[in-house]
């Protein structure tokens, strides 16, 4: 197993895909920084009649959305996982792995491993450039800038507090952990990128259109409770599309954007049980399954 990860992170420093994806998110980090500036000087918007300005550009803004697996550089890291790994099985590297004696189990499990590093090192690498160059020109704020997004949910004069900062990136590290499990079982299930990236990329985005959907509905009428509480149970992506807004200042209407105790806990679990499920039917089948 020892020699299996080496060999990953030997290949890792040299891999071009790698490379080119992370240079992918460093550009992708420099042109959302651009956009902002740009919209926050061109609109120069203002809460109400507060004269509270909306600043579209600072760093806690930007780390919130750059850990969306749907959104941005997120939907491109299992894109380039799945090419990760079933180039292995091209070019023949997991038929020399048992050749040379390792277990089937155990390459199964470095692959998940070595997917796990590859896509939270890329998120991390894009979330930590994007948190920086927000910081830089718009200062981070956890509890004091306006939080745009508050804005078009209905959240009006809001902030975000450092409570929902902590609780969505626990929520997004557990979500990549899921991801990966799934990427690398539909990779491995399929063998074919063609194949793999489709099926990959509408779960993804069925399961965070849905939770949007379900999400934005239950802000305007209150007799979705029900498919509110079975989407916050089953759907991995949930989390980070609930608003919810706790008023800290009835004069002013000011209100700090928080998440959910049950949100936070039911996006932990599920997440972690998708991931074991599939890593486990990955196992099993690759277990079972001929290498060519």
């Amino acid at each position: 197993m020892l020699r299996l990860f080496k060999a990953f992170i030997f290949r890792l420093r040299r891999d071009l895909t790698f490379r080119i994806t992370l240079f992918i998110g460093i550009g992708l980090a420099i042109f959302m920084t651009v956009l902002y500036l740009i919209l926050e000087y061109s609109l120069n918007l203002e809460v109400g009649e507060s004269g509270i300005k909306i600043k579209m550009l600072t760093g806690q803004g930007m780390l919130i959305s750059s850990l969306s697996p749907a959104q941005n550089f997120g939907i491109a890291i299992p894109v380039n996982l799945i090419s990760f790994t079933i180039i292995e099985f091209m070019h023949g590297t997991i038929r020399n792995k048992i050749i040379a004696g390792n277990s089937k189990g155990k390459i199964y499990a470095s692959l998940f491993l070595s997917g796990l590093i590859f896509s939270i090192v890329l998120m991390t690498v894009y979330a930590s450039l994007c948190t920086l160059l927000g910081t830089i020109f718009g200062g981070f704020h956890p509890t004091e800038g306006i939080n745009p997004s508050a804005i078009l949910s209905g959240g009006g004069n809001a902030r975000v507090s450092t409570q929902y900062i902590v609780r969505i990136i626990i929520v997004s590290l557990a979500s990549y952990v899921s991801i990966t499990s799934f990427a690398v079982f539909i990779a491995t299930l399929t063998r074919q990128i063609g194949g793999a990236i489709p099926i990959v990329i509408i779960g993804i985005l069925f399961c965070y259109l849905f939770a949007t959907i379900v999400a934005t509905s239950s802000l305007l009428s209150d007799s979705l409770d029900t498919l509110v509480t079975a989407t916050r149970i089953f759907d991995p992506l949930y989390a980070q599309n609930e608003q919810f807004f706790e008023v800290v200042n009835a004069e002013t209407g000011e209100m700090i954007q928080k998440m959910k105790d049950e949100t936070f806990i039911a996006a932990i679990i599920n997440n972690l049980v998708y991931a074991t499920l599939f890593f486990l039917a990955g196992f099993f089948i690759f277990k079972k399954r001929d290498v060519k």
